[in-house]
């Protein structure tokens, strides 16, 4: 059997056994895929091809096999690695785990895999907040469920004078904000906020909480109720 070889980006990995790793990855033309490599730890150390084993650095990797998860062969460096610290580091984590949460093994998107790069790279500016929120609105997309701020569920121009309610995979119906329980204003939106995300318009803190918000709303279908590591990590930057 011949090796497929790629260019990926390494998600997530965790130990196998006693020198071996199990690493999702996230390749150009192969989507995200699971990959054995066997003796890159021993006595407890990184061999050469455990210390190439980071997130954010671009990797050559050649593997084969017909199960799901494969067996990796070549891996070496292929570019310069993207050093990110702080809210830039865990917003990096929180990408990748969404990408191993939400997308099938082996449905190739190079697009994706582009727009990836690009969102590592963003992610070294120091605002952070917008490359997230059209990272997430990228990705909603390529699993065909697009947010569509521009029209309610029964086709007509969203009203920045008027509420709506957000029901996941659906759209915006519209609504009076008056009289709304307290878990039915979780779901609520103003026109005037949806527009403006619609034009990943951020500069009012009321704006960027709502699209956090939304955005939280629209991936919570598809995560299930496994909490993300990532936003736990998040947490530690609060005072």
């Amino acid at each position: 059997m011949m090796a497929n070889t790629d260019l990926g980006y390494l998600l997530h990995s965790r130990p196998y056994q006693d020198s071996s790793v199990i690493c999702d990855f996230l390749l150009e033309h192969h989507g995200r895929v699971s990959l054995l490599y066997k003796g890159v730890r021993k006595s407890g150390k990184q061999g050469a091809k455990g210390r190439l084993l980071q997130p954010f650095s671009p990797l050559a990797v050649s593997f084969e096999g017909r199960n799901e998860l494969k067996s990796g062969r070549l891996l070496e460096a292929a570019g310069a690695p993207v050093f990110l610290v702080g809210a830039q580091l865990y917003s990096g984590l929180y990408v990748n785990e969404l990408l191993v949460r939400l997308l099938h093994r082996e449905e190739p998107s190079p697009p994706l895999f582009e727009y990836y790069r690009q969102v590592i790279q963003s992610l070294k500016s120091l605002q952070i907040e917008p490359v997230l929120r059209r990272f997430e609105r990228h990705l909603l997309q390529e699993l065909g469920y697009e947010l569509t701020l521009q029209w309610d569920v029964e086709g007509n121009s969203i009203n920045p004078d008027m509420h709506y309610l957000y029901v996941p995979d659906q759209g915006f119906s519209p609504t009076s904000s008056a009289g709304l329980n307290q878990p039915l204003r979780q779901h609520s939106f103003s026109g005037q906020h949806l527009l403006a995300i619609e034009q990943h318009d951020y500069d009012e803190p009321e704006v960027a909480k709502a699209a956090k918000r939304l955005i939280r709303l629209a991936l919570a279908p598809h995560l299930g109720d496994k909490p993300l590591h990532s936003r736990e990590l998040f947490k530690q930057l609060t005072p």
